[in-house]
């Protein structure tokens, strides 16, 4: 139980994060930011991409490396993508000095996607590797008698 929580802690400190800055700071409290970037759309970018990040290499950390694919997305993509529609429909339904936007979910679901892209990349990547370190291992058999 221990392991699990210690695997855990991170991406809840990032959801945690997440829930305060979008919904419990008002709109007057955020800077204004120079015009030409939607500078909301890529708030939202990074923050999921990081809770993605975490919560992949997170799961990835707590499976020894060998994750499950299927949970691995599911913990990675999948719930960050939901949290992200929660968030915004909290910000519709409860945090009415905030506004919910389709621009912001779909923000959210980009950072968690690239971040489960360049996971996925990186766990092919480690696959190839330790392929190519097996087929060039070599056993001395002379010393077997």
């Amino acid at each position: 139980m221990a392991t699990l929580l210690r695997y855990m802690f991170l991406p809840l400190v990032v959801c945690l994060f997440i829930f305060v800055v979008t919904c419990l700071i008002g709109p007057d409290n955020v800077p204004d930011m120079p015009r030409g970037i939607a500078w909301d759309k890529l708030a939202h970018f990074g923050m999921f991409f990081i809770l993605s990040a975490v919560s992949l290499f997170d799961y990835f950390k707590l499976h020894n490396g060998h994750p499950f694919i299927f949970r691995w997305i599911l913990w990675g993509f999948v719930i960050p993508v939901v949290y992200g529609a929660g968030i915004e429909l909290l910000q519709k339904y409860l945090f009415t000095s905030r506004s919910a936007e389709w621009g912001d979910w779909i923000a959210d679901m980009l950072g968690s996607m690239v971040a489960t892209l360049f996971a996925i990349i990186y766990l092919q990547k480690e696959k190839k590797g330790k392929k190519k370190k097996k087929k060039y291992t070599f056993v001395n058999r002379s010393s077997e008698g």
